[in-house]
């Protein structure tokens, strides 16, 4: 199996490799990644793979947002693109070596760019494809091996995609099966695992596996005045390994000594599953990994879905989920006061809170590892 390193990828791939060795022990498991990925902070997870090999792919830099013409005088991100087009042949080279090595009966391809070299080699050596994808739109590298994939699994229904509709099978989203939905005895245990009260109101942000610097900086805008309104308020802010340090310093600066001890900051967390089942209000970026697990807990989110990532697959993400009036939008280029004013009408309105979550529950499809696990499984059982 193949994917990006990051945690949207990551995690799916993870809950797969378990679902597939809780349904045949035997089977054997090899994970092709990113060279230069760091994966350390999941090493305790990796028990499911029966090895790690890496190839150095490229990366086509797009940039969504971006006009045409910005991105033609952007000469370094060209040269960049340049170079990394020719990278593909030696990281096909390279993918072809390790498939010639591993004989494997299924490939299994949940996006990212090292999937693309991976994927035509499986198709030069014959071997059956299964895609992935988590978006309302599918990523780049997998529109391309597509066209061999003998299966499209899909979070989202057929018609969203441009397969053919007799290869496309809905099955959710593969996530950390620690995530679950909890009752409000786990959310009181959670909490205190944080070293909270279980009568405290928790208010967790999370800008994804690398965090958001626009996220941050609307939640350091707004937390002072949150904090000071809602005595119960905590906030647990995960907030990127790079941005951890200076995050944690606008805190210390904007808060009295006080306030400062309701603020939790990290940097990443590989237990995740605590903070979202401790969470009684989520703001977070609107990555799908991330909303199928607020889902599966069952929990009310703010979404500020970034804009400038490629195919504006967040933005569609968010779009579906508006329209089941299943989360609430706040746009990435709002103001933070309208941020602000969304949190403080969730935090004094529970009733409104419940409403989201059992909408944003309602979505939410827990077997999906278990059905992509099948779907893999038979698949490598044909080429057999």
């Amino acid at each position: 199996m193949t994917g990006g390193g990051s945690g949207g990828h990551i995690t799916p791939l993870l809950s797969l490799a378990h679902a597939l060795k809780k349904t045949r022990p035997d089977c054997r498991i090899v994970y092709i990644g990113h060279k230069g990925d760091r994966f350390d902070r999941l090493e305790e997870r990796y028990h499911d793979f029966d090895d790690v090999a890496f190839v150095s792919a490229g990366k086509f830099r797009r940039y969504a947002g971006r006009s045409w013409l910005s991105r033609g005088r952007d000469i370094r991100t060209l040269l960049l693109n340049a170079r990394d087009f020719f990278r593909v042949f030696g990281s096909t080279a390279a993918a072809y070596k390790i498939l010639h090595k591993v004989k494997p009966s299924v490939v299994f391809s949940k996006g990212g760019f090292v999937a693309l070299p991976v994927g035509i080699a499986a198709k030069i050596r014959d071997v059956p494809i299964v895609t992935h994808d988590s978006d309302a739109l599918p990523g780049l590298a997998n529109r391309i091996i597509g066209r061999w994939a003998v299966v499209h699994a899909t979070a989202m229904p057929a018609n969203f995609y441009s397969y053919p509709s007799e290869t496309v099978r809905q099955v959710g989203i593969p996530i950390d099966e620690r995530v679950r939905r909890v009752t409000s005895l786990d959310q009181e245990r959670f909490k205190r695992q944080l070293g909270l009260d279980s009568s405290s109101l928790v208010l967790l942000v999370a800008g994804g596996g690398l965090g958001s610097q626009s996220v941050n900086d609307k939640v350091l805008a707004i937390a002072p005045e949150l904090l000071a309104a809602n005595a119960k308020l905590h906030i647990v802010h995960i907030a990127g390994q790079n941005n951890k340090d200076q995050v944690s310093r606008v805190y210390a600066e904007r808060l009295d000594d006080k306030a400062a001890k309701r603020v939790m900051v990290l940097g990443f967390s590989g237990e995740f599953y605590r903070e979202v089942g401790a969470a009684d209000l989520i703001i977070a970026r609107a990555g799908a990994t991330s909303l199928a697990e607020f889902a599966a807990a069952a929990k009310p989110v703010i979404v500020i879905p970034s804009p400038f990532l490629t195919g504006g697959h967040q933005l569609k993400n968010a779009e579906q989920l508006q329209k089941a009036a299943a989360v609430e939008v706040v746009d990435d280029e709002a103001p933070a006061k309208i941020l602000l004013s969304k949190v403080s009408q969730l935090i004094k309105n529970p009733e409104k809170r419940h409403e989201l979550a059992v909408k944003l529950g309602a979505t939410a499809q827990p077997d999906a590892a278990d059905k992509l696990a099948e779907i893999v499984l038979d698949v490598a059982a044909q080429k057999v």
